[in-house]
């Protein structure tokens, strides 16, 4: 508790420091996107019986905001706070284990990656004109935070590996691109090849995005397939610890 307490005041002032562009970006990254997909990608999106067609959209967005969120700034933080004379070596030699560091790095982005998502749904619901049912947000909060650890996780093992700032950022963009339209976050997966769809489907970030979607827009869920998304941030929680020491050894 005091390892994740020293995390969550360090992000807190981190987020001080850097308030004006944080503030910007929650607040217009949103709206960025919501613009430019709705009217570039507003043909293919399903048509919905009682709710504006670009309701669709909303929380394929607001799912990106959280994992990416998490992803940028724990790969930030990791990599430019790394070596003999890091902050993150300080860590690993004290008596705190990998996982331990690893799972309290991990919870220490949920309370900023939450309200981030939240003052996005909040803008984008105002943008549409309709607001979601009450209860299925409160659920949907839940799958905002398994975005943030799923994010996180990914970040963390970019963070750990990478090398070069320019190619990891190439990485990362050409990451959250992939994501965004293999996932399900900006289209449907019916247009993809049938042959890949399946594979499509269980992607965690997809699974979420559709129990969301279910959630929001009162269509039935099939909540036993949180099940592969907890599993996934465990294996990698597992995979990151591993991991971890290399950052002691430059």
């Amino acid at each position: 508790m005091t390892l994740l307490m020293a995390f969550l005041n360090r992000r807190l002032a981190q987020l001080r420091h850097r308030w004006i562009g944080e503030l910007s970006l929650a607040l217009l990254l949103p709206i960025g996107i919501y613009i430019t997909l709705g009217f570039g990608l507003s043909g293919g999106i399903p048509k919905l019986q009682g709710v504006p067609q670009l309701g669709w959209l909303i929380p394929g967005i607001v799912l990106m905001v959280a994992f990416a969120g998490a992803l940028i700034a724990l790969f930030n933080d990791l990599f430019h706070n790394r070596g003999i004379n890091g902050f993150f070596c300080s860590i690993y030699a004290s008596p705190h284990t990998p996982t331990s560091t690893v799972m309290s790095l991990m919870f220490s982005m949920l309370p900023e990656g939450i309200i981030r998502s939240l003052l996005a749904l909040g803008i984008l619901q105002t943008l549409l004109g309709y607001g979601y049912p009450f209860f299925g947000q409160l659920l949907f909060l839940f799958l905002i935070a398994l975005a943030v650890l799923l994010g996180g996780m990914v970040g963390l093992t970019l963070g750990i590996l990478a090398r070069d700032a320019v190619a990891s950022q190439i990485v990362i963009l050409l990451l959250l691109l992939s994501l965004g339209f293999c996932s399900e976050w900006f289209v449907p997966l019916n247009v993809f090849p049938t042959a890949i769809q399946p594979l499509l489907h269980v992607l965690p970030t997809s699974i979420l995005v559709k129990i969301g979607r279910d959630l929001l827009l009162n269509q039935d869920s099939s909540p036993v397939l949180i099940l592969v998304v907890l599993g996934t941030i465990a294996l990698w929680t597992v995979v990151n610890s591993f991991l971890f020491p290399r950052i002691s050894t430059e």
